[in-house]
């Protein structure tokens, strides 16, 4: 379930320009992808009961993934390990291995999680 609107991620969140055509798609992965990070501890159904002000931080988490996904590479974020390697000149960049863990690799926005990390929906030990 999408937790933000193309208008909320202009507006609100004031987000880096992505596509309005891509928008919905985008923000389809983020949603699924922030649910997959709490450990399936935020739903559809959590989110309605969250107090206003944790709504707000995962509304946030939301669009700071989807300024992620989008700056990355869309697709290749989640479907690949990442650059093996790039040169230009004396500049060189190698990366690669695994896609990362669940509290902030290179999947997931590091600002997402620290926008859900005083939530307490990051915790694996129970549901809210």
């Amino acid at each position: 379930m999408p937790y933000v609107d193309y208008q909320y991620y202009c507006d609100v969140y004031m987000g880096e320009p992505v596509e309005e055509t891509d928008f919905p798609r985008l923000c389809l992965r983020a949603s699924d992808m922030v649910e997959q990070l709490t450990v399936y501890n935020l739903s559809v159904s959590t989110f309605a009961k969250l107090p206003e002000q944790m709504q707000d931080f995962v509304k946030k988490a939301v669009c700071a993934q989807i300024e992620y996904i989008d700056a990355n590479g869309q697709s290749e974020l989640y479907t690949s390990n990442g650059i093996q390697s790039a040169g230009l000149g004396k500049f060189s960049y190698t990366t690669g291995g695994a896609m990362g863990d669940l509290t902030g690799g290179t999947r997931y926005a590091p600002l997402a999680v620290s926008y859900l990390a005083p939530t307490g929906l990051l915790y694996r030990g129970g549901r809210i």
